[in-house]
């Protein structure tokens, strides 16, 4: 018997399509993608992050979980297995709830980041540059944290939701078999 590439038998327990436009293998590798840019992001938040030290903790391990449900997704579509099938469920329920957990976080962070009183440079360290005042070093760090978390916001959305629909499509596909 021919196989053919992308095939499954039919008693394979697979991902199934909840929309005509929804593809979960797209769906997969966009939300490894947005676990890389978290792991990425969590590096210069190290060095960087005044609000909550700590907390490039939580991108760096976000994206490992992130990148971990998407693969579980992507070899699920390729070879489908009742307990890949599983992994991917949890995987990617799992990468939900850290998501939410980040929302919560960075939405907390920002809000205290924006609650800081500015810094004034004193009378002998006045940073000018043809009579216009440039903030404080301080300043310029805060607002590059500030920046850095709502990336980290926006990905943790996307992924929140890209994660919803995969889970949502893996625990329908494992109710069905």
């Amino acid at each position: 018997m021919i196989s053919f590439e992308g095939t499954v038998a039919a008693g394979e327990p697979r991902l199934h399509r909840l929309y005509a436009w929804f593809d979960p293998e797209s769906a997969a590798v966009v939300t490894i993608l947005l676990g890389l840019f978290q792991v990425l992001l969590s590096v210069p938040l190290a060095c960087a992050d005044q609000t909550l030290p700590k907390l490039f903790i939580l991108p760096l391990v976000l994206g490992i979980l992130i990148v971990a449900a998407g693969s579980f997704t992507i070899a699920n579509e390729r070879n489908s297995s009742r307990l890949l099938l599983c992994g991917c469920a949890c995987s990617n329920v799992v990468g939900l709830l850290g998501a939410l957990l980040a929302f919560c976080i960075y939405s907390y962070s920002l809000r205290s980041a924006d609650s800081k009183e500015p810094c004034f440079p004193a009378a002998d360290h006045e940073y000018t540059h043809g009579g216009s005042y440039y903030r404080c070093p301080g300043e310029h760090l805060m607002a590059y944290c500030w920046s850095m978390t709502v990336l980290l916001l926006l990905y943790t959305t996307a992924a929140a939701l890209l994660h919803g629909v995969l889970s949502m499509n893996a625990f329908r596909a494992l109710k069905r078999d």
